[in-house]
């Protein structure tokens, strides 16, 4: 995938093509499906981006489901468009839409109810497990980790899932996507004329807790990182907002998400 140096593909789009798709916590954003790919134009500041970046993270990483976004125009605006990770005979089954269908309450609200983050995460850990027999901890684990890197305040349980075989009856863990309210992309929440720090500091995570680093503690930090070969692609990409911080938030995190490249010497 072409870095953001490269030409950036300009895909002219029908009215036909959008779909309108609620469920963000930021409410219902418009998006575009053809021909087996979703394309999302930036609404807030960079989204593009940092969906791109964070699947340069993944890729270094032991996530070994994700979606990769590419940058791209969308009828001339910015944005990124990656391929739809469902097969013929599969569909998303996100945890809000599972817990609705089976007792008619919204997750989103329930686990609220329930008073530490730890048993926030255990209960929809058991509710998936007793559903649909699927074990989601390292799922979970990963996912949150990876949202206190990148400072994902956007994650809530419409992008949270299981992929459903319908021909087979076979689920799986849904690959980590959507990562757009990422690395401080959003102009209105986090001003350019705010220092980094400042910014990074008025963060608020979700949906377990507050804050990105306790849900992602309570979780287990399972996400592990080859950090030399991460920085190593991480200095072809141009300088930006969204690279500074992404490089400021490895710096922290050195200390906390294990060097993948540790257990492959040990190994040696």
């Amino acid at each position: 995938m072409e870095g953001c140096e490269s030409e950036v593909k300009d895909f002219r789009l029908s009215p036909e093509a959008m779909i309108m798709i609620a469920g963000s916590s930021k409410g219902t954003q418009p998006k575009y499906y053809e021909e087996g790919y979703w394309y999302k134009a930036n609404t807030n500041g960079y989204e593009g981006l940092a969906e791109y970046l964070a699947g340069i993270v993944m890729k270094h990483s032991n996530v070994s489901s994700y979606v990769t976004y590419e940058q791209c125009k969308i009828n001339g605006k910015d944005g990124c468009r990656s391929k739809s990770f469902l097969a013929d005979g599969e569909t998303f089954l996100s945890f809000e839409r599972l817990f609705q269908a089976e007792t008619g309450l919204s997750l989103a609200d329930h686990i609220m109810t329930i008073h530490d983050v730890g048993g926030r995460i255990e209960f929809v850990e058991d509710f998936i497990l007793n559903s649909l027999d699927v074990d989601v901890r390292d799922y979970l684990s990963k996912t949150l980790s990876l949202d206190a890197l990148l400072l994902n305040s956007d994650r809530h349980f419409n992008n949270l899932g299981i992929v459903a075989n319908l021909n087979t009856g076979e689920y799986r863990c849904a690959p980590v996507f959507d990562n757009g309210d990422s690395l401080l992309s959003s102009f209105a929440k986090y001003p350019p004329d705010v220092s980094a720090e400042e910014n990074i500091e008025n963060v608020v995570g979700c949906p377990f807790s507050a804050s990105l680093f306790a849900q992602a503690k309570e979780a287990g930090i399972t996400l592990k990182l080859d950090y030399a070969g991460l920085l190593s692609d991480l200095e072809k990409e141009p300088e930006t907002r969204a690279l500074t911080v992404l490089k400021k938030q490895l710096e922290t995190y050195s200390r906390i998400i294990p060097d993948l490249q540790n257990d492959r010497q040990a190994y040696k």
